[in-house]
């Protein structure tokens, strides 16, 4: 590109000579044509990108992360002129595009187009934009390159991964167990208020339309949750998605194994978390695993959900009625410690997983005695650190 520019920069100032000692129609035609071969190759460039269409679309409906999607997209000419030197680039950040260089040139003979097929793979859970990111044009005589932000941008709306564990590494054969009074299957014949996150399934009808309103059919030993699992839901670093999404990817994917791990264990959970209010999941069985999975997909973190007003609303949850305790945070503060102390005080296990790229080393001394603690990095597989 430098040699052509250097080309014509001395042509044109050949031309100038030109005019200057012979004059002439001829040195002042050639002296007009070298002045406007830089404007025609900017103006050509401009056109084509006003003139170019570029279309793309995620074949499946449902992303998931770390799973192949079917992605393709078509460069589209539809004037009478040849399109030159025209690249594409991708979003890397956030997701990946198998067989795709960036560094190819694609050329456009009039009126045809270009389809490619080919596999898009999303890092994180989350909705964020993927695909062609700029497109790059230059002229016929390569002088000028400029680079442009694609018209229409793709966004892809990526679900968290279920990665489904074996086993547990801070557990033993005789944790898990699966006891009726804990996962119970069949109702009894008592009631209770409807609360939110109840299965709409298991509403008294009869009893609801008697009281005015909504009531349950409750289960055997329901009242007594196995396993609690509080999941920070804060924002960290708001305004820098490289730094949030890994994050609250890894915090998510956390809580929905441990969630099905334990259902399929016919072992009951409960979540506790913080979106703009408390939300609370209370599950039995794994039939109740697909709505949580969904709500987990749609969950929305805020950078005003902050530790002490989700311990807050933990403590006033009756989280002391379960056996044993997770949290899944990325932030280890005050209110953390004095919670897990609450908790070990009543006899119940605490089980720390920090979400973090970062080994903080006097976080694992200080809780090393007091609880069970694992740094889960953003980039882990769950089977091999848990």
């Amino acid at each position: 590109m430098w040699r052509n520019r250097l080309i014509v920069l001395g042509l044109f100032i050949l031309s100038i000579i030109a005019i200057s000692f012979f004059g002439g129609p001829v040195t002042y035609g050639f002296f007009f044509l070298m002045l406007l071969i830089p404007i025609v190759s900017i103006a050509y460039i401009i056109i084509v990108y006003y003139r170019h269409r570029i279309y793309q679309g995620i074949v499946t409906k449902n992303v998931v992360v770390g799973t192949p999607t079917d992605y393709y997209f078509t460069l589209q000419n539809e004037d009478f002129y040849s399109f030159s030197g025209v690249k594409v680039e991708y979003y890397s950040d956030f997701s990946s595009i198998s067989e795709l260089d960036d560094d190819y040139e694609y050329e456009l003979p009039p009126y045809t187009g270009l389809k490619k097929e080919t596999i898009l793979v999303c890092k994180y859970r989350g909705e964020y934009e993927v695909g062609i990111k700029n497109i790059t044009i230059q002229d016929y005589l390569r002088l000028f390159r400029f680079t442009f932000k694609i018209k229409e941008s793709l966004r892809a709306v990526v679900m968290p991964r279920l990665e489904i564990l074996d086993s547990l590494s801070h557990l033993n054969s005789n944790n898990i167990r699966n006891d009726s009074n804990i996962a119970p299957t069949e109702p009894d014949v008592l009631v209770r208020e409807y609360i939110p996150g109840d299965d709409i399934r298991s509403i008294n009808w009869k009893m609801s339309a008697h009281m005015g309103k909504p009531f349950v059919r409750t289960k055997i030993g329901e009242e007594t949750q196995s396993i609690g699992i509080i999941m920070d839901s804060c924002r960290y670093s708001p305004d820098e998605p490289k730094d949030y999404l890994p994050l609250e990817n890894k915090i998510l994917e956390t809580t929905i194994a441990l969630v099905h791990f334990y259902l399929t264990h016919g072992i009951g959970t409960a979540v506790y978390t913080y979106e703009k209010m408390p939300r609370n999941y209370y599950l039995q069985g794994i039939q109740s695993f697909e709505d949580f999975y969904a709500a987990m997909s749609e969950f929305s973190f805020d950078p005003d959900s902050v530790s002490s007003k989700l311990f807050a609303a933990v403590s006033n949850a009756g989280i002391t009625s379960n056996s044993m305790v997770y949290m899944i945070l990325h932030d280890c503060s005050a209110e953390f410690l004095y919670l897990s102390e609450i908790l070990r005080r009543n006899g119940i296990t605490v089980v720390v997983y920090h979400i973090s790229d970062k080994d903080d080393s006097n976080i694992n001394a200080e809780t090393d005695k007091k609880i069970v603690y694992q740094r889960i990095g953003y980039e882990d597989r769950l089977k091999e650190v848990l």
